[in-house]
């Protein structure tokens, strides 16, 4: 384990424990599956060395239970520790209190002692199962991580609640069952207890970037060794055009003033619309009609585009959300990942060709640079509009929405495409450099902390500096940090795929297509822009995310939704009461089995979703139709590459061509292929 040994066994105060002890600290780990009341390692019947001199197996049988265990470090990862535990329980639990396993001990005593831990990123409710922290009496950097999927039989059996794991409580660390769930499991039955992966690494990292930095690599590390779902790819084309369809139903849209507003919800029953939902609307079948040249979807485009105007307040400068201003006069408050959104979507739009779109973009331009300006680019939550009656409450506000000043970078980069003015890209790069300094608390709505992440890549592109590469690690970071790597294989939801799910905020345990498609949008982007300059771990992992989410966020639409996890009745809001379910307009949370999924509602204001994946994931090359996981690029030489690391893989699938030296198989008009990351793709156009 490179500068940290494991040890197990002898006569010393520890022999029941596997003590894990730097060389020269006066703190070690003890591992004591249960905890010290009902600890399995006072009982071993039996050693065996696995691996080669790189694990031991362990086993015994008490009073109550038999189990295994297994224990295994890496030569090629220093530092990296994975122990699983199987038990087959033959009795009633004995009096007892189950403990996190993990405990800081003195090494000599025995005796507990404090961690003085420094904590860099708990776990996020539902996202990764991890923490990350420095310990200052064993002078080392932890990352804990259970590999949840491989006990979805115990979750099944026990209905126990996975988003508390990994847990912490003073001295200790570790899975977070109780008596109770154990009690719950059926006797004569083997089942896997625990499942986790411990990284140690000496010190405290140097600094903010290189934490970011070290947690994705020992992420990228521990990732090779964690259980995966096999996929395959959904047919988003024609999930489009069912999502088109039902967008011209009554429920989804509200007529004010002789003018169709796409409703916030399905079945919102308020007499007023939001910017939001126009813009995504609106956006997605801009963009799917550039594409594909698609009537439905330019007519709906057009629509939206004709709203457009109504949600620009000249009083303020900028796009406010509610609407049309007509009918709800000049909003309140502003909450800057909205109004951001807004112009954000229009410069977009704008570059799509559309002429309204970019003239609001550029007109807001000036109020959000004043804004910028005055909070030295670290955006409040809530804020105060500019008032003529009132100049000097102009942008005060409270909280604070870290990312947004990376979203803000992007949309003055858009701005610097659609105009090509010089002050644009110097905005922008002073921006990003507020990201710095929040550590995992950077990321507050992660379509925007994504879109973070691709400002810094297009800086990068501009300039050719890698400081830009450097700095997008931290919302890379962050955004690995609130997705749920982890499958939920348990209960009704097990007919879905979670996996690589995406919190929308730090306290948000839920996937909402809304944030997560977006954020798909912009790190597709950030990992065609710099494939091949970061390092390989990071790759893999952004590579992995864009592949998994293609799967995941189909099983919001409510017709590929497994049967009976989905309600009719959201209660979240008093005018939204209910659900259609025959409509391919998305959930607003996809939550694991023991919750209901669609007790928000169904967000028409992410119907863009299936258009905009149908548009930009099958990707034109050469000629050729490319649909992949991992984004295909071309490169100076006008070779077609697919991006990620082998040896992870992905779908692929190649309309118009015959694909050559991968084997294929015929799928529907297409053909298919699994094709390892980076690799070359070679086909003959039919």
């Amino acid at each position: 384990m490179g500068e940290f040994r494991a040890t197990f066994g002898g006569d010393g105060v520890l022999s029941d424990a596997i003590v894990v002890s730097g060389a020269e600290a006066e703190t070690a780990l003890a591992l004591r599956p249960l905890g010290s009341e009902l600890n399995l390692l006072e009982t071993v019947d039996d050693v065996t060395p696995v691996a080669g001199d790189h694990g031991v197996g362990l086993s015994g049988r008490n009073e109550w239970v038999t189990y295994d265990l297994l224990l295994e470090t890496f030569a090629y990862n220093p530092g990296l520790l994975h122990y699983e535990v199987a038990i087959e329980p033959h009795a009633q639990l004995p009096t007892g209190t189950v403990e996190l396993e993990w405990k800081f001990v003195n090494p000599d005593t025995g005796e507990e002692v404090a961690a003085n831990m420094e904590f860099f990123a708990e776990r996020a409710s539902f996202a990764a199962p991890i923490f990350y922290a420095y310990s200052e009496t064993l002078d080392a950097t932890l990352l804990y991580w259970f590999d949840l999927t491989r006990i979805n039989p115990f979750i099944e059996v026990t209905r126990y609640g996975p988003a508390g794991t990994a847990g912490h409580r003073g001295r200790t660390f570790g899975h977070t069952l109780t008596s109770t769930d154990l009690r719950k499991l059926p006797t004569g039955e083997s089942v896997a207890l625990y499942d986790a992966y411990l990284f140690l690494t000496p010190g405290r990292p140097a600094d903010e970037g290189a934490m970011f930095e070290d947690f994705l690599l020992q992420v990228s590390d521990i990732y090779d060794l964690i259980a995966k779902p096999e996929i395959s790819l959904p047919d988003w084309q024609a999930l489009a055009q069912e999502t088109l369809t039902d967008l011209d139903d009554p429920d989804t849209w509200v007529e004010l003033n002789g003018k169709r507003y796409w409703r916030a919800y399905v079945s919102d029953t308020r007499q007023s619309a939001e910017a939001i939902t126009q813009l995504d609307v609106g956006l997605g079948a801009a963009r799917y009609a550039a594409r594909y040249g698609d009537e439905q979807a330019t007519r709906i485009a057009e629509l939206a585009e004709a709203t457009l105007e109504d949600f620009y307040n000249p009083l303020f400068g900028l796009v406010q959300n509610s609407g049309p201003i007509a009918v709800t006069g000049s909003q309140g408050r502003g909450d800057t990942w909205y109004e951001l959104g807004h112009v954000l979507k229009m410069a977009e739009w704008g570059l799509l060709g559309s002429e309204v779109a970019a003239d609001i973009a550029l007109r807001s331009a000036d109020a959000w640079m004043e804004y910028a300006h005055a909070v030295d680019y670290r955006f409040h939550r809530f804020y105060n509009f500019p008032d003529p009656d009132n100049p000097a409450a102009a942008w005060q506000g409270s909280e604070r929405e870290p990312d947004a000043s990376g979203g803000y970078a992007y949309y003055m980069l858009l701005l610097l495409e659609l105009t090509g003015e010089e002050r644009f890209l110097e905005e922008a790069k002073a921006a990003v450099e507020a990201l710095a300094g929040h550590g995992f608390l950077l990321a507050y709505e992660t379509h925007i902390t994504a879109q973070a992440a691709a400002a810094c890549a297009r800086l990068w592109q501009i300039t050719g500096d890698p400081h830009y590469l450097a700095l997008s690690y931290g919302p890379l970071a962050n955004l690995v940090r609130l997705a749920w790597i982890w499958e939920v294989d348990y209960g009704p939801a097990a007919e879905a795929t979670t996996f690589w799910g995406l919190n929308p905020t730090q306290r948000s345990g839920v996937i909402t297509p809304k944030e997560q498609y977006e954020a798909w949008i912009y790190l597709d982007e950030y990992l065609r822009l710099v494939h091949g300059a970061v390092d390989p771990s990071v790759e893999k992992l952004v590579a992995e995310f864009l592949k998994y989410t293609l799967v995941t966020l189909a099983y919001t639409l409510p017709p590929l939704a497994p049967e009976g996890v989905a309600t009719e009745n959201p209660a979240a809001y008093s005018t939204v009461a209910a659900n259609r379910l025959d409509l391919y307009i998305p959930l607003e949370d996809m939550r694991d089995s023991w919750g209901t999924w669609g007790a928000i509602g169904q967000e028409v204001y992410g119907a863009g979703m299936a258009p905009t994946l149908a548009a930009l994931a099958y990707r034109e090359i050469n000629g050729v139709t490319v649909y992949s996981g991992y984004p295909a690029v071309l490169t100076e030489d006008n070779t077609a590459v697919i991006t990620g690391i082998p040896p992870y893989e992905t779908p692929v699938q190649l309309f118009g061509a015959t694909l050559e030296t991968f084997a294929t198989t015929s799928c529907g008009e297409a053909v298919c292929a699994t094709v390892p990351g980076g690799a070359m793709l070679s086909f003959e156009p039919n």
